[in-house]
């Protein structure tokens, strides 16, 4: 929920996507880039790969790269908690109303987790290094039933979500040292890649840059922002 001013987003599937001001998105499959009027000021949940289709039954793949009006997903009902999160005096008032309001939800529903849940769960714990097929075997799942309910629950496939969290990885990394990265090939092995030049395609194509590109405009920002 933005409770600031107007912006868009732009991505692979939308060359500008105003964004409402409270707003629904699923699973970002490419990167993405904001383009801001003024300043924004947004509260809001982030929630687990399936979390969204288990609390309110959501097809996920129709929410991947989107934005969508939270009142056109969840009803008009949304806009007097829009409101009400607005008129919060603090940042704990309105973290409070929406925990509320997702708990309430969560106190109807009966026994909404099962092991498509689990899975998703599992790829983010094991950074994405994970091979499907034998968590498939492992689940005692049938494959098209499993490949169905994980795009239903999450947006993309399973495997695709692999890859996401592998770069995702990668990123945190980058993050957590700064941007500075002394050992690539060390890096590259711990997020599950034995092929550089696969690496450097896969993180090219979810981020638009190449990985030493990525990592040293942001070293940039980073000075830039420091000396502001």
């Amino acid at each position: 929920m933005n409770y600031g001013g107007a912006y868009s987003i732009q991505n692979p599937k939308h060359p500008v996507l105003a964004v409402p001001s409270a707003f629904i998105t699923g699973q970002a499959t490419h990167s993405y880039q904001l383009t801001l009027q003024d300043r924004i000021d947004m509260v809001g949940v982030v929630f687990k790969p399936a979390g969204l289709n288990s609390l309110f039954g959501l097809p996920m793949y129709e929410f991947s790269d989107e934005r969508v009006a939270l009142s056109d997903v969840l009803g008009n009902n949304m806009q007097e908690l829009y409101d009400r999160i607005g008129e919060a005096s603090d940042a704990a008032t309105r973290i409070a109303l929406l925990e509320q309001f997702l708990l309430d939800r969560l106190s109807r529903l009966k026994s909404p987790f099962n092991r498509t849940d689990y899975a998703a769960n599992l790829i983010i714990e094991k950074r994405g290094i994970i091979n499907i097929n034998e968590l498939i075997d492992d689940l005692y799942i049938c494959r098209r039933q499993f490949e169905r309910q994980f795009l239903q629950k999450v947006g993309v496939s399973a495997k695709y979500y692999a890859r996401i969290r592998r770069i995702g990885y990668i990123l945190g990394e980058f993050v957590a040292n700064r941007w500075h990265v002394t050992d690539w090939h060390e890096l590259i092995y711990r997020a599950g890649y034995y092929d550089q030049s696969h690496f450097i395609k896969e993180f090219t194509g979810f981020t638009g840059k190449r990985p030493t590109v990525y990592a040293r405009q942001n070293i940039e920002l980073a000075k830039y922002l420091s000396e502001q």
